[in-house]
């Protein structure tokens, strides 16, 4: 299969709608298989197609946004930067790309009018492309800075994996004003690159690149000369803005040879997760089979007259009770020792103030007189770490003369 990637001028195609359009074609294995200049209608045919969108046609920022479904995110993304917009959010396109380790998700935004037409250029011509990246994003970063495409009038600059801006100006002696801004909130938040890795496009004479660098405050080198459609072969950090209602219809043709490897890994990867997970879950049940086992045979060997045996723990529990009742002892659940764990538990003012003791079936209920919510969960908190399982029923009455409904229902004997 090959690929036609096709780049994008800023007139076209409003402004020069004939204007020829620098093109190149990739081979499967992304061996160059030609390249040239040529209007959308002499493009060569190929089976898949992308484009390049120039730099001041894509706006790149980054945004926190809400956890939810991504169709329901992908129709809030231009609200969520509408302070940063300067038309209305429903008049741009907004494509995400990968979220930070800081949680802000990378975006890039486009006008949605212009990137309609675009596109149905292609779709009369007859091509459909699959993907289209912005072209900040394509020079490669160097490891300690930032790199910048120059035409001597304006360019663009690359300051991240998925950030950068479009540029305006710049002389020989002086660089583009914005980037001189870019470079001064970097110095603010400590974050200045080491160098500036200067690109210029085909027959731009260099500019003193010692002026630039005191004007910045960093230095700046000149790197090779930009050409977006040069080494295309590989696209790194970029983001597709074809998402959403400009995503392309259909698989493209020959992508399943592709994808078969892939996918038949993916199900024998599934087949042994689940013969694993069905494995673990028979032994397990094995287990719990033969401990509940056990349990029972214990429980007749203690009680050899019971007849029936549904849960063995309870009905030990049960049985023990009785025994302790039988002999005259009290166990932790009895009144008593229950009301003696929990007033140790209280503070004075708690125990001075209780409204209410009222005790039925094992389980203790207290009311007791806070001064507001907070008193209330502080006091439970208090009975909890005594070792007494506890529960805040309620608490009745406006502060400061609350009342706590508080539940114990067992502790440590």
């Amino acid at each position: 299969m090959s690929l036609l990637r096709i780049h994008i001028p800023p007139s076209w195609p409003d402004t020069e709608p004939d204007a020829p359009l620098p093109w190149c074609r990739l081979g499967a294995r992304g061996e160059s298989l030609g390249a040239g200049l040529a209007s959308l209608a002499e493009l060569p045919l190929s089976e898949a197609c992308e484009l390049v969108l120039p730099a001041d046609a894509v706006l790149l920022t980054r945004a926190s946004l809400p956890r939810g479904s991504k169709q329901k995110l992908r129709q809030l993304l231009a609200y969520a930067i509408e302070d940063r917009l300067v038309a209305e959010p429903d008049a741009v396109h907004v494509a995400a790309g990968p979220a930070s380790g800081a949680g802000q998700t990378a975006l890039a935004v486009v006008d949605k009018a212009w990137l309609a037409r675009l596109l149905a250029c292609f779709n009369g011509a007859g091509l459909r492309p699959r993907s289209a990246w912005p072209e900040t994003l394509l020079p490669a970063l160097p490891a300690d800075g930032w790199v910048m495409v120059w035409d001597g009038h304006g360019g663009f600059l690359r300051s991240g994996e998925h950030a950068g801006m479009s540029l305006d100006g710049g002389s020989p002696m002086q660089p583009p004003a914005a980037l001189a801004l870019r470079v001064a909130e970097a110095r603010a938040a400590a974050a200045l690159p080491h160098r500036l890795l200067l690109r210029l496009r085909e027959g731009t004479p260099p500019p003193d690149v010692e002026a630039w660098g005191r004007a910045l405050g960093v230095a700046v080198e000149l790197g090779t000369e930009w050409a977006p459609l040069r080494h295309p072969d590989l696209i790194r950090g970029g983001i597709d803005l074809l998402q959403g209602a400009f995503a392309p219809a259909g698989v493209v043709r020959g992508g399943w040879s592709g994808l078969r490897l892939p996918l038949i890994l993916a199900g024998l990867i599934a087949l042994l997760q689940i013969g694993a997970t069905a494995t673990e879950w028979w032994l397990l049940s094995r287990e719990k089979q033969t401990l509940q086992a056990a349990m029972e045979q214990r429980f007749r060997e203690a009680f050899p007259d019971a007849r029936v045996v549904v849960d063995a723990p309870l009905q030990m529990q049960r049985k023990l009770a009785e025994l302790r009742s039988a002999t005259g002892q009290m166990s932790p659940t009895d009144f008593l020792p229950l009301l003696a764990q929990t007033a140790a538990a209280l503070d004075a003012g708690s125990r001075g103030g209780l409204r209410a003791i009222h005790y039925e079936s094992g389980q203790l209920r207290l009311d007791v007189p806070v001064a507001d919510q907070a008193a209330a969960e502080q006091l439970l908190q208090r009975l909890t770490d005594a070792g007494l399982s506890s529960r805040l029923q309620g608490v009745s009455g406006a502060a400061p003369q609350s009342v706590a409904h508080i539940a114990v229902t067992g502790g440590r004997p």
